[in-house]
């Protein structure tokens, strides 16, 4: 196929796709589920295709492509649920997978729709072209990610990790970055990522009428117990991944920014960066634990103060942070029994994928290749990834986009008026064919 074929088919199965409300929650995936089967089997890559239903009305498309040799097998995964959207806020649709100025746009086309379409290009590509695969390849549609992968991921991993058993996994969580870490272009390979603490604060106190105010108030009670929180955030600190990461970035900057990033383990030489580092929040969040207050439920009634108020703060620590010692810093910053904390979600800490592994050569070559110049690293994610659920049981797992981003694109995944170039949906193919072929031819 050649390029404005591939870009073109690239756009209209990104459009369709798009087009699948699988707005989480609830999710609703398995009308999506069944389309991507049916794209597996249409386009001549396997018919050797499982749909689970780890919950009703959840689909999760597992797929094998059968390898000449007895090795382990790729697995590149992607998920089909996507965050919710106001359409009022939205240029085109969120889900109408319009085509226009370049762009597909619409809920998924970044986070992780794309990705999905991208495995299914490549694939589809290298097999009409008569490629041999030595190892075999899993293709993974999953759903329930954005509120966790219980229901997707976690329950795939729990109930048939030994059938799947790979040598590498490859799944979202980074990319091309151009204008976020200095002007040069720059790829990120995502290795590790931070544990997730979704936690509730529930403050309670005397009900009453609100003419006859009083100090026992439950939203005042919550309130200060958050604002003590906010007003002293955790120390930045650098550990073994985020300092390999900066090292590397270091080699395309200019001094003195060079000399700091390449040496930031280096308690003086952090202290020098810190305020410019913590100003952005992307290297803020990448080198502390962080706390962001996102819901708050308190009162019913203008006249009547409440016994009870809520606040949903979601918590992300370091990969070796201590869970148990973040949430007493947490009621050490409370300080206030009127307020006790509830675990909505917790992760264990993500283990960390080795830099040296054919898998992050292969990346690295195909930047080369067809980005000749641009700098390569290896990234904690910020956010949770389904890729946790293998690293935590020592199963390398990378996360790479085959995309380049700057950073106002970068903001629309989760945000309003997301959307994909045609000319990342091609590159994301050229890359993926290239790594796959690796990999597994």
């Amino acid at each position: 196929m050649n390029d404005e074929t591939i870009r073109a088919d690239a756009a209209a199965t990104l459009s369709r796709y798009v087009q699948f409300d699988t707005t989480n929650p609830p999710g609703n995936e398995m009308h999506a589920a069944q389309w991507v089967c049916d794209q597996l089997k249409a386009r001549g890559i396997t018919r050797d295709v499982t749909i689970h239903e780890p919950a009703p009305g959840r689909g999760l498309v597992l797929a094998r492509i059968p390898g000449m040799e007895p090795l382990k097998p790729l697995l590149i995964n992607h998920h089909m649920d996507v965050v919710a959207a106001d359409p009022t806020q939205w240029t085109h649709p969120p889900f109408s997978g319009d085509i226009a100025d370049g762009f597909v746009w619409g809920r998924g086309t970044l986070d992780t729709k794309n990705l999905g379409v991208v495995f299914l290009l490549a694939l589809e590509s290298l097999i009409k072209a008569g490629t041999k695969f030595r190892r075999p390849i899993i293709f993974l549609a999953v759903p329930d990610e954005e509120t966790g992968g219980t229901q997707g991921m976690g329950w795939l991993v729990e109930q048939h990790l030994a059938a799947l058993d790979p040598e590498w996994v490859w799944d979202e969580g980074s990319g091309g970055f151009k204008g976020v870490f200095g002007p040069q272009l720059l790829f990120g390979v995502a290795v590790a990522e931070k544990q997730i603490q979704h936690l509730r604060l529930v403050a309670t106190g005397e009900p009453g009428h609100g003419s006859l105010p009083h100090a026992n108030n439950a939203n005042v009670t919550l309130l200060n117990a958050l604002q003590r929180i906010l007003a002293a955030p955790r120390p930045l600190r650098v550990n073994a991944t985020a300092a390999a990461m900066f090292r590397a970035i270091a080699a395309t900057q200019k001094f003195p920014a060079s000399l700091l990033l390449a040496n930031l383990s280096n308690s003086l030489i952090l202290r020098l960066a810190s305020k410019r580092l913590a100003a952005d929040k992307l290297t803020n969040a990448l080198l502390r634990d962080t706390v962001s207050l996102n819901v708050i439920k308190a009162g019913y009634k203008v006249n009547v103060i409440p016994e009870r108020a809520e606040a949903e703060i979601d918590c992300r620590i370091l990969p070796d942070t201590d869970a148990g010692e973040f949430q007493s810093w947490l009621r050490e910053r409370i300080a206030d029994d009127r307020v006790k904390i509830e675990i909505i979600k917790a992760s264990p800490p993500s283990g960390v994928a080795p830099v040296d592994n054919p898998f992050f050569k292969a990346v690295t070559n195909a930047v080369n290749r067809h980005a000749p110049g641009a700098g390569i690293f290896p990234l904690l994610v910020p956010g949770g990834t389904d890729g946790r659920y293998f690293r935590e049981r020592g199963y390398p797992a990378y996360g790479f986009g085959p995309m380049i981003l700057e950073r106002a694109d970068i903001s629309r995944a989760h945000g309003i008026d997301e959307r994909i170039s045609l000319d990342n949906l091609l590159l994301g193919v050229k890359m993926a064919r290239d790594i796959l072929v690796e990999l597994c031819a």
